[in-house]
């Protein structure tokens, strides 16, 4: 019980009376004026005169008490048992209405302070799991951003090999070769000519000092894959009168 129900339940008005043969008590009570009272119907029940409650109550006007009102009726007399008895019975049933009132409205604050409780504890709980979520959702971004950040480099090791690859494949895959068609070289004389002499590799030297794809001393086969292409036709047509005959004389003889 709280204070305040323990302060309502202290307020129950009650007359201390001794009751003795001939209905003779000994006041010192408070009457709760009720529905319908004067000051003239309770002096009469207290055997008190109006003056002396105006008196003992310091009432400004005599005329005018309202029901619930309290007033001490504290004078030694013979008085009228049963009005004390209603009076005091009054004061307990609005004390003990006001009591439980009381203990009803503690019941709602504590209800209300758990219920506010448990709510800060859940809110406690759920940025506590929230905050775990973030730190593992950045951390995830982190690892992200930091294989984003690793990729160019990987990306970029890559196309190093890529452009160093070609290179080398190039002579024997047929970059070279597709050079070659294009300036004006044919796939009969690449077939027979250039990869019997010099495997398509432009830069092939022998013992001998023959240079270049088709592995001759002239000044273009030290040249572009171009110049080297230009230069055989052209040799070829001079020498032999055409590509074919060139071709015809290389298969013959094993060189031209």
């Amino acid at each position: 019980m709280s204070n305040s129900t323990k302060n309502v339940a202290l307020t129950v008005a009650g007359v201390a009376s001794v009751f003795a043969a001939g209905q003779t008590v000994a006041t010192a009570a408070t009457y709760t004026v009720q529905n319908g009272d004067n000051l003239s119907t309770i002096a009469e029940k207290f055997n008190l005169t109006v003056d002396e409650l105006v008196s003992e109550n310091k009432l400004t006007d005599s005329n005018m008490i309202f029901t619930d009102q309290k007033l001490e009726v504290s004078k030694t007399a013979s008085v009228d048992t049963a009005a004390i008895k209603a009076s005091t019975e009054a004061d307990a049933q609005v004390a003990a209405q006001k009591a439980s009132e009381a203990a009803q409205k503690d019941a709602q604050q504590q209800a209300a302070e758990a219920a506010a409780q448990k709510a800060s504890e859940k809110a406690e709980t759920e940025t506590v799991a929230t905050a775990t979520e973030d730190d593992k959702s950045n951390d995830e971004s982190d690892e992200k951003v930091s294989d984003a950040q690793a990729t160019p480099e990987v990306t970029q090791v890559k196309a190093e090999k890529a452009e160093v690859a070609p290179a080398s494949a190039g002579a024997a895959s047929g970059s070279t070769r597709d050079q070659f068609l294009a300036n004006g070289g044919t796939a009969a004389m690449w077939d027979v000519i250039v990869m019997p002499e010099s495997e398509g590799n432009p830069n092939a030297v022998s013992p001998n000092g023959y240079q270049g794809l088709g592995q001759t001393k002239e000044a273009w086969g030290t040249g572009s894959v171009a110049d080297q292409t230009k230069g055989m036709v052209n040799y070829a047509t001079s020498r032999y009168g055409s590509i074919d005959g060139a071709l015809a004389f290389r298969q013959s003889n094993g060189w031209w």
